[in-house]
């Protein structure tokens, strides 16, 4: 049995990284005349993607002018959501916290 033929759930679902961007890069490179769902899978992508993956289609001088006009017209789909920023300040809270304990107790 080859690796091909093993494949968890999530691997089928998710293709590898190379795979992504070039699907990304081949529906940005048709922005704006693509469908309502291929919209929804580009905001998904930008919102759930490594930074160097979003980074390095960024830098492809072919569509970075249309990742800038996507993200421009779908800014607040794009933007950080408040529920991000308390989850966020509620771990530093909790991180902070247990810092200041450790340093009480002498650890």
């Amino acid at each position: 049995m080859n690796d091909t033929e093993i494949r968890s759930p999530e691997a089928a679902a998710h293709p590898d990284p190379e795979a992504r961007r070039k699907r990304m890069k081949q529906l940005l490179a048709r922005y704006p005349d693509i469908g309502s769902t291929e919209r929804e899978e580009i905001v998904r992508y930008l919102r759930t993607a490594p930074v160097l993956d979003i980074g390095l289609l960024k830098s492809d001088e072919t569509i970075r002018y249309r990742i800038a006009a996507f993200e421009q017209e779908h800014a607040r789909k794009l933007a950080i959501r408040p529920v991000e920023i308390a989850v966020l300040l509620l771990v530093f809270a909790l991180v902070t916290a247990a810092c200041v304990a450790l340093w009480d107790i002498g650890v």
